[in-house]
């Protein structure tokens, strides 16, 4: 089994959010953004890590901003995992 990342499934959670508050579909988002129902499905199930040019493609098809988006997927992030997810300097 594979293991999911917190912040592969925080990030998830924000794309989700920003959907629903434009009142899409996972069907409208896949329309809009060029790819399949089942890929944004697995984004937001936490299960793909899409690469930074969809991230970049998903953010302005959803209104927002790239950092915004990340920094909603930071927010999501669980508390209690929160210091050990932190990029090392």
């Amino acid at each position: 089994m594979t293991k999911v990342s917190p912040i592969s499934v925080a990030f998830g959670r924000a794309v989700k959010q920003a959907r629903l508050k434009k009142g899409w579909t996972q069907d409208d988002l896949a329309y809009e953004s060029g790819l399949d129902r089942s890929y944004i499905s697995q984004i937001e199930g936490g299960l793909r890590n899409p690469s930074l040019p969809v991230v970049w493609d998903l953010a302005v098809k959803l209104d927002t901003s790239f950092l915004t988006l990340m920094a909603a997927a930071v927010q999501l992030m669980p508390e209690a995992s929160s210091e050990s997810n932190k990029p090392s300097e």
